[in-house]
């Protein structure tokens, strides 16, 4: 068991509070967090579709045939999202912006292109050194799938700065690393003062999505919930494990989507899904 102290520190980003541990001498430990935390809203500032200067804004208000620049996290994390979006036939698809601002889930943005595109792919195609080419007006939401993105650029910034163990968690998404197993609790989205224990992860991530029942047309992830047009139990809780969090986020959304269809596609990412149904059923997804 290691012995080192623990220091904990937490922070408003990513639409969430960002909790990261690190297991290290305290003076190791704070140098290290600072760190993390500068990684974390670096991609904040890139990756929000609040922000007006973030690179999906840029994106949003590029015309068809424009070149742009954009951080190599937004490069890395768009590629990430092409590559989901084909590979799970459209169950993901990161151009839902559009979608939930018409619901009014999102902020309209006001200097953005209209007739938007339906999908990642028709919107944008990736070029070398973190450049992108317009397509068609593209409205970009990359939510969970940037927050699972930072969770693991934090993990990698605790471990640059040589601290061996710990934890990030971001709102539903967490990364441990290290010897020492983190416990993983899942809140009961009928009673969220309730939970129940998961699992236990080492150099793991997990991502948790669940409806709420104040606000069942939409949960964590972006997927909207139309009342039972799949099943007649369908998930009410969704926990993906992974070996990185932006991968166990953006399965969330296929296999919630697709259900067993996406056990495949879990496989190929080294990852399984724990579902936690409407009658209080559970199934395990490998």
């Amino acid at each position: 068991m290691n012995t080192a102290p623990r220091t904990r520190r937490a922070q408003p980003l990513l639409g969430t509070f960002v909790s990261i541990e690190a297991i290290a001498a305290p003076e190791l430990a704070e140098a290290a967090l600072a760190q993390a935390f500068r990684r974390v809203a670096e991609i904040h500032a890139a990756m929000s579709f609040h922000e007006a200067g973030s690179d999906l804004r840029r994106i949003a208000r590029a015309l068809p045939g424009q070149t742009l620049q954009v951080s190599a996290d937004t490069h890395a994390v768009l590629a990430l999202a092409l590559r989901m979006e084909a590979d799970s036939a459209g169950a993901f698809n990161a151009c839902c912006a559009a979608h939930l601002v018409g619901r009014g889930l999102l902020p309209a943005p006001p200097d953005a292109g209209r007739n938007v595109a339906g999908s990642l792919a028709e919107g944008i195609a990736l070029l070398a050194d973190s450049r992108l080419r317009i397509r068609r007006p593209t409205w970009i939401d990359l939510g969970g799938i940037a927050k699972g993105h930072a969770v693991d650029a934090a993990v990698e910034a605790l471990q640059a700065a040589g601290v061996e163990g710990g934890s990030v968690n971001a709102g539903g998404d967490l990364r441990a690393f290290g010897p020492e197993p983190f416990a993983v609790n899942v809140r009961d989205p009928r009673e969220p003062v309730l939970s129940r224990p998961l699992a236990e992860i080492s150099d793991m991530a997990c991502a948790t999505t669940a409806w709420s029942v104040s606000r069942p047309e939409r949960h964590a992830g972006h997927i909207v919930r139309v009342g039972h047009a799949v099943t007649d139990n369908p998930p009410m809780s969704l926990t993906v494990f992974a070996p990185r969090c932006a991968i166990a986020d953006a399965l969330t959304k296929v296999v919630w989507l697709r259900g067993r269809e996406a056990t495949e596609l879990l496989r190929a990412h080294a990852a399984q899904a724990f579902v936690w149904r409407e009658n209080g059923s559970h199934e395990h997804l490998a």
